[in-house]
């Protein structure tokens, strides 16, 4: 029981980072539409947060995937 508390752990993280970068994602927009002289900053600052997530995602994945589930 223990190992299946440990992959919703990592789940429930992973959907925190992802609802975040989201967010991030929809106020960058705003700012975009509101302010277009700065969109190459803040398409930049977009993909380097899209980067970090999925690194730190697939290092999650990557450890909770050598758990092996016994029935």
């Amino acid at each position: 029981m223990e190992r299946i508390e440990i992959v919703l752990k990592s789940l429930r993280s992973m959907a925190w980072m992802f609802a975040l970068q989201g967010i991030l994602a929809i106020v960058f927009g705003f700012l975009i539409i509101l302010y277009p002289p700065i969109l190459a900053i803040l398409v930049g600052t977009i993909l380097v947060i899209a980067g970090i997530v999925g690194i730190i995602a697939a290092i999650m994945i990557g450890k909770v995937s050598k758990i092996k589930l016994e029935a």
